[in-house]
């Protein structure tokens, strides 16, 4: 994916709204004036903290709370029983095209989490907020182009209105909150799952359509 930049810290941040961001400040007792741009001060931020240090703000902003409910109609993958079976990383916007998702072919299905920065998530060297984006047809898991004007040979049904661009395939493996590829180009990935919250409907993340309690993850590299 030429002409972007990997900005892990970035990344992880341009998930959180203004008032979250405005928290993080606040708790890490930051020496900085909040500008009213969320992409100012997240700017500041990264200026501020490193990337782990960043990470475990995150984990102070969403602490795991007792007796947490499943979000009704959502599927919490940490909670999963051990599953594997075929896995494909796709992009699905033109204007942002290191916007990414991967679908995990189950028997039935296929269970979607999308992320901002495709290109993080297949480095397999930074944490990576994931959000649940529901769950599609088997038939969804090769329907993408995986050049201009063709169509990836395993499709089993026509890409959808969004045109999206296959950038890997390989299988996968989930078990006790693990989540572990093997990749065609990528190679072996692996991440460990983390539950941060289930997603209320506002603060919405940037370019991610909004499903309200979807669960929202932080995926930390296994290594």
């Amino acid at each position: 994916m030429k002409g972007i930049r990997l900005e892990p810290a970035r990344g992880l941040l341009e998930n959180f709204t203004h008032t979250e961001l405005s928290r993080m400040v606040t708790r890490g007792k930051l020496d900085i004036v909040v500008p009213r741009a969320r992409a100012a001060l997240a700017d500041a931020i990264t200026r501020h903290l490193s990337l782990d240090e960043i990470v475990e703000e995150i984990h102070h902003l969403f602490p795991p709370r007792r007796g947490t409910k499943q979000p009704a109609g959502s599927v919490r993958i940490d909670q999963l029983p051990p599953l594997h079976g075929s896995a494909t990383v796709q992009t699905y916007s033109k204007a942002r095209p290191q916007l990414g998702r991967v679908l995990l072919g189950r028997s039935a299905d296929c269970v979607t989490l999308s992320f901002n920065s495709a290109p993080l998530f297949l480095e397999n060297r930074w944490p990576v907020l994931v959000h649940d984006g529901g769950t599609v047809p088997c038939s969804r898991l090769y329907a993408a182009f995986i050049r201009p004007g063709r169509i990836h040979p395993s499709a089993e049904a026509a890409p959808p209105r969004s045109r999206p661009y296959m950038l890997d395939e390989g299988e996968y493996q989930l078990r006790n909150g693990r989540l572990r590829f093997e990749f065609a180009h990528a190679g072996p990935i692996s991440f460990q799952v983390t539950f941060l919250r289930g997603r209320p409907p506002t603060g919405r993340p940037v370019c991610v359509r909004a499903r309200t309690g979807r669960p929202e993850y932080l995926f930390e590299p296994i290594v």
